[in-house]
């Protein structure tokens, strides 16, 4: 293959390339990392290549799932809750030209961080059958293709990953006065209303942090919306002075992006439901924010 037609294939590929790798692997790093190493080897390919675009979804599934495999120790030994790197605006959304108004849904939903880490429940080969056959809407011969393995037992890995994943929260999308709405659990927040901030959570809310082995975050899901909400009013009374704080979207969610002196600090994601809040997720690693700082930088 000529390398300005190879190059011209992927450019044009290169959004449902990221879309693939970054929902295999929960990080935006690790799937720009997949995709140069794709791009490196479609450029070594002197011959024709009869499926371009099938090739380079086997190729980009393949180097994800060998990733995802050497990553699988790193996140049990992970300290506290693991929650995925986020990304910026809807840039790994994957929707382009005419899709089925269901796999547009099914396309959302596997990009938040709740849906995410719920993938994590999954073998590599489960997480790929299920993406490329439920989300990416490939056929179960073409995935079977991918993965290597028959059609039966290819559609055996998909149903398997359905069961893991069953009784999740399915994407709702956010209020339309969802930034009023956050806006004002936040004001709560910091002034201590706890009565008030309960009103804005579900019973079974749930509060998720992850620092890593970096930052104090909390070391289990926080449950119940009363616990939740004394968490948040801990948490913002240890806010050191400096902090500004910035309405974004991230993982096609309404997000607050909270930085310090200059510097990433945080990603908070309200999850909402039926007008109240799910869940609470808070990404405070900062190996985990290296790609969203540079993202929202770069949009001005």
């Amino acid at each position: 293959m000529k390398q300005d037609a190879a190059q011209e294939l992927f450019e044009q590929e290169r959004s449902r390339l990221k879309a693939v790798a970054y929902r295999m692997l929960g990080s935006v790093q690790e799937a720009d990392d997949v995709l140069q190493e794709a791009w490196i080897r479609l450029a070594r390919v002197t011959e024709s290549i009869a499926r371009p675009e099938a090739w380079l979804t086997t190729v980009v599934t393949r180097l994800a799932i060998d990733r995802f495999r050497s990553a699988q120790h790193r996140r049990e030994t992970y300290v506290g809750p693991w929650l995925p790197e986020p990304t910026y605006a809807d840039d790994v959304v994957g929707v382009s030209g005419a899709i089925d108004p269901q796999q547009h849904l099914l396309m959302l939903e596997s990009l938040s961080v709740g849906f995410l880490f719920l993938l994590e429940r999954l073998s590599p080969l489960e997480r790929a059958a299920f993406l490329l056959y439920d989300v990416f809407g490939l056929s179960m011969t073409e995935v079977a293709e991918v993965v290597e393995r028959t059609v039966p037992a290819t559609r055996q890995l998909a149903k398997r990953a359905r069961e893991h994943i069953q009784g999740r929260t399915r994407y709702v999308a956010d209020p339309k006065d969802v930034a009023e709405l956050s806006d004002a659990f936040m004001l709560a927040a910091f002034s201590g209303d706890l009565q008030r901030l309960q009103t804005f959570l579900h019973d079974d809310a749930v509060s998720m942090n992850d620092g890593g082995a970096q930052f104090r975050a909390s070391r289990r899901p926080v449950i119940g919306k009363e616990r939740v909400a004394r968490l948040m009013v801990g948490l913002i009374r240890k806010i050191p002075s400096g902090m500004t704080a910035h309405t974004v979207r991230a993982n096609g969610q309404f997000a607050y992006y909270l930085r310090i002196d200059g510097n990433p600090m945080m990603v908070i994601i309200p999850h909402w439901l039926d007008g109240q809040i799910a869940a609470i997720y808070g990404i405070r690693n900062e190996e985990k924010l290296v790609a969203f700082d540079e993202a929202w930088r770069a949009a001005g």
